[in-house]
């Protein structure tokens, strides 16, 4: 199970606080019996770390455990339903990964030009 704590490295990250935000809420009510939609006066340090300390036998521990197996035979044993949300995670995260590449070479592409217009 990851270390929530820990801010995640973007290229080993298992969760994402936007994609996985119905797992998280679902987690913290089990985990902690406390509805996130009924809890607008609390900070946001104390959501943090109620996400932070989040065990393995909530929606979302579940859910990254199947994301992070790296054992072929077990990867092999996956029901469908687990396949399903590895794959659907990898393709997620090659998305973002894709983007973030292209944002990348548009602002590399931005700086040519910009240095090419103003040489002088």
């Amino acid at each position: 199970m990851p270390d929530f704590k820990k801010k995640p490295n973007q290229n080993n990250c298992l969760f994402d606080l936007e994609y996985d935000k119905v797992l998280i809420e679902q987690s913290i009510a089990k985990q902690y019996g406390v509805v996130p939609s009924e809890q607008g006066d609390l900070h946001y340090s104390d959501w943090s770390k109620m996400v932070s300390g989040l065990m393995e036998d909530t929606p979302l521990g579940r859910i990254v455990s199947i994301r992070s197996e790296k054992d072929s035979d077990v990867i092999r044993k996956f029901t469908p339903e687990q396949k399903r949300i590895r794959n659907e995670w990898m393709n997620f995260r090659l998305q973002q990964q894709t983007n973030e590449n292209d944002i990348k070479q548009s602002m590399k592409n931005l700086q040519t030009m910009l240095a090419n217009m103003f040489r002088g």
